[in-house]
This record gives C-alpha cells, structure tokens and sequence, in this order.
C-alpha cells in the first residue's frame, strides 16, 4: 500500500514538472505507441516510465535495457516506444526528451468469461491505480444498462452475449476510452419437437450444440422418460474431447458415431416398437458441475404407411389411404381419365364427320353435266316466222349452263 501511495506521488510530480503530460488510456492486452516528440533517431534515445530505465538507444545502435517486466515486451522503433501485451503494471508516467505520457491502463472483463445458456455472469470494468472518473456500461453498443464498474447480466442467450461496451469518462465527464465485451455462451441444447417413425423402422434421435463448447464437457447421456430396458451409450471424457462409451449399450437397438463428439451428439434408435413410443431427453454435463438438457417426443405408428405428414391433419379425409394411395391421387387419376377419355371420343367423331362429308362432295362431283350441249342439229330448234318484226324468246338454258356463265 505505502510502495502504491510513493508511485501515485511520483507519477503526479513527473506531470507538474513536466511541460506536456497527457493522460494516455490503453486497454489491457492491446498495444501502446508513444513518440519522442522532437528526438533525432539518430542520436541517442532514453524512455523511463516512473524515473526508472525501460529501454536506452545510443546513435550508434546500441542499446541498453532496464530491469522492469515492461522491458521484455518494449521496443524502440526511430523514436517511438512500443509496448504489447499490455498489463496493468505498465501504468505510470512515460518520459523521453521533453514529451511525458501517463499510460492508464483500463481493462473490462466478464467473470465468468464462458457461461451456459440463460445462466448470469459479471461484467467488470476498472482503471489501474487512483483514477477519480465514472463507468457505464451499455447494452448492444448503445443501451445503458449500468453506471458502475460492475454489472450482472442475470440471463445470458445468444441474443445478448455480444457487443457489451463500457465507456470510461474523466471527471469532467469527456470520455477517455470505450471497450468492448463479448460473453461466450455454451448452448441451447437443440432436439426437434418431435420424431416419426414406424413399427420396426429407424429413428434418428437428434441433439446438437450451435458451436463447440468453451466450456469443458465431462459426460451427457440419453434416456427415455418413464424409462425403458433399452441402455443408451454416455459420454466420456477423453485427452481432448468427448466419445460415446461402447460397452453396456444395446447395439442391436441403438447405433452411434465411435468418433469425437464437439456439437452432435445425435444416436439412431433402430427396430421400433409401439411400445418404444415416448419422451426422450438429451444432456451434458460440464466441468462445474451445471447441465444442459433438451427432450423430443417420439410418435409410432404401426406401419410406415400410418405416418403421417406433420403438416395435414390426421383426421382429413382426403389423405385417406386406399391400395397404398391417397384418396386425392386416385381423385385426381379419375379425373384426368374422364377428361382423356372425352377428348378422344370428341376426336374420332370430328374425323367421322370429316370422312363423310368428303364421300358427299366426291358424289356430287361425279353427278355433274358437261357443261356444253350436246344438240348441235339446226332442226332441233325452233325456226322463226319471218316478217313478223319480232325475235322469238329463247328457250331457258339448263340450271348446269348457269354456273358456267358466271364463270
């Protein structure tokens, strides 16, 4: 306490004798960039922090290095100084030539950093030594949810885990440094609502994580609910990951990967019955001792022919059953027929009428008269009595002559 009290004293006298010194606020882990303002790199550069040696460049190259832990991450490039890795340690005023620096170092944090899902975690955010300023934190970036250094977030989802920011302003409210925060959540458990199958068919029992947990998997199972005598495979802990166990499970009913498991943790149910029918229910347990869980509902029909479409209702007619089709199809087969059937019959009697009407016209041709008389003899016609003044009327042409003369 006495050794923190003499360096706050220290840093505060390096700042009034100083001719600049400026409040420099970094993040824990980042890196820090100060310049030497006005220095040569040519010639010979010296950065102390709190009077005491970091790192010294003579104009010839060579250097000579102090016995701080900031020394191991500090390096001189032209005339500026860089550190990486920051820690909290590294705070304190920053001295070359006639440019000073009061590195703060600000760090923000979630405790526990992985949690599962819909569970609370802390988030805290701090200044390294004697800082006289205000936090708050937001939700999304832009939601206040707290003015103080620490918060609880009681339920965590996948909707709210990311894109926490603390903003951290002096005490004259101007904003110094914003950081930000992402909570790692393990879960939901995923298992669909419901599975289908038939009597002596398969079911695939689905269970699955959205990624890889950063929380340590230590066993998961799976059981029926009420139980049964079938003995589902459970998750081991191996070197770096879970597997199903292979011995006391019933493989004549139940398969499953012999692989590493990370997010699918799925198993087949093989050889249905009726009575297999039922609720069951998916968990893992991690390393603190906390479970997740997820539970379907298997639905078993008495043959593959009985299952039935989750999105029709059970008890409509037209999905009715009849010789291995449903009612509608044959509806729609019938129908299709019918129409078929019509426009064949409707064809052959527009051909038929065609034919006939083709004999007619071949009749009425081979019925027709030259159209050129056949009577060339004078006698035949009738002589006219002279010196009556008048022309006798000639006798009508036959009805065949008629078309020829409008032709």
């Amino acid at each position: 306490m006495f050794r923190s009290k003499n360096i706050l004293w220290i840093t505060f006298a390096f700042c009034l004798t100083t001719v600049s010194c400026k409040d420099y606020f970094v993040k824990t882990g980042s890196e820090a960039k100060m310049d030497c303002v006005g220095a040569d790199p040519k010639k010979d550069i010296e950065w102390k922090v709190n009077n005491a040696l970091v790192l010294s460049r003579a104009g010839s190259g060579r250097q000579r290095k102090g016995t701080l832990d900031t020394t191991n991450r500090a390096r001189i490039e032209g005339t500026m100084l860089k550190i990486t890795q920051l820690k909290t340690s590294d705070k304190g005023v920053y001295k070359c030539g006639s440019s000073s620096y009061n590195m703060v170092v600000a760090s923000a944090y979630a405790n526990p950093p992985s949690v599962l899902h819909s569970s609370e975690t802390t988030l805290s955010c701090d200044v390294a030594g004697d800082f006289k300023g205000t936090f708050e934190w937001f939700e999304s970036g832009s939601k206040s949810y707290g003015r103080s250094k620490d918060v609880t977030v009681k339920s965590v989802t996948l909707d709210n885990a990311r894109n926490w920011i603390c903003k951290i302003r002096n005490d004259k409210s101007e904003e110094m440094i914003s950081l930000e925060v992402n909570i790692n959540v393990v879960g939901p458990l995923k298992t669909p609502e419901e599975a289908k199958t038939h009597e002596g068919g398969s079911a695939e029992l689905q269970c699955n994580l959205p990624a890889t947990s950063q929380l340590p998997i230590i066993g998961g199972s799976w059981k029926r609910e009420p139980h049964s005598d079938i003995r589902f495979p459970v998750l081991v802990r191996k070197q770096n990951g879970v597997q199903w166990n292979n011995t006391d499970v019933s493989h004549d009913r139940v398969s499953f990967t012999e692989k590493e498991v990370n997010t699918d943790f799925s198993v087949t149910l093989k050889k249905v019955k009726l009575d297999d029918a039922g609720v069951y229910v998916c968990s893992l347990t991690f390393e603190n001792g906390k479970v997740l869980t997820s539970s379907l509902n298997l639905r078993v029909s008495k043959s593959d022919t009985d299952v039935l479409d989750p999105k029709k209702k059970p008890d409509n007619m037209w999905n009715k059953r009849v010789w291995g089709m449903q009612l509608w199809v044959w509806i729609a087969v019938s129908a299709s027929s019918f129409v078929l059937i019509g426009l064949v019959v409707i064809i052959l009697l527009i051909h038929r009428r065609n034919k006939r009407m083709k004999r007619k016209m071949k009749k009425l041709k081979s019925m027709r008269q030259p159209h050129k008389s056949n009577h060339y003899c004078k006698c035949d016609r009738p002589v006219s009595q002279a010196g009556t003044g008048k022309r006798g009327r000639p006798p009508p042409l036959p009805r065949h002559q008629y078309s020829s003369l409008n032709e």
